[in-house]
């Protein structure tokens, strides 16, 4: 009797192991992919968060600034949810980096207009590190990648 409550138990438990493993709705691991919910799954106003906090800390911006910055970030962040999403699927992203990259210049143009010339110095100087560090990135992935193939 013992023997087939434990195997009862046993069966039950890999039926419900297996049926939330099918489950569709789960939460993505990691930071999603590239063209889908964006950052960590983070909003647009999370993302404006985050960035306006940044750059006041890393530029010791004022208050006046870190509202324009705010505003800047969020429409920014607002409109790369938008092209997120019309370009979520494999087959229609064509067309996305060059749309992508026109709406970073336009709102690094405004975000420069709020900056000082030392900021502005400073915001250059930050922003081609971070860039360096994602080339340096793409290229030891791309390197690994070569490789194994």
């Amino acid at each position: 009797m013992k023997k087939t409550l434990v195997i009862l138990a046993a069966c039950l438990l890999t039926a419900v192991g297996a049926a939330s493993a099918q489950s569709t709705d789960a939460a993505p691991m990691g930071r999603g992919n590239r063209m889908g919910q964006g950052r960590g799954g983070s909003t647009p106003e999370q993302r404006a968060e985050m960035q306006t906090k940044r750059l006041t800390s890393q530029l010791g911006l004022t208050a006046d600034q870190t509202t324009k910055i705010q505003a800047i970030a969020l429409a920014e962040n607002q409109e790369l949810a938008t092209l997120r999403g019309k370009y979520a699927s494999a087959d229609s992203r064509q067309g996305a980096g060059q749309e992508m990259k026109a709406l970073r210049d336009k709102y690094e143009t405004q975000l420069k207009a709020v900056l000082t010339p030392e900021q502005l110095t400073k915001y250059d100087q930050l922003r081609d590190e971070r860039m360096d560090n994602r080339r340096d990135k793409m290229k030891a992935s791309g390197m690994k990648q070569k490789v194994k193939a």
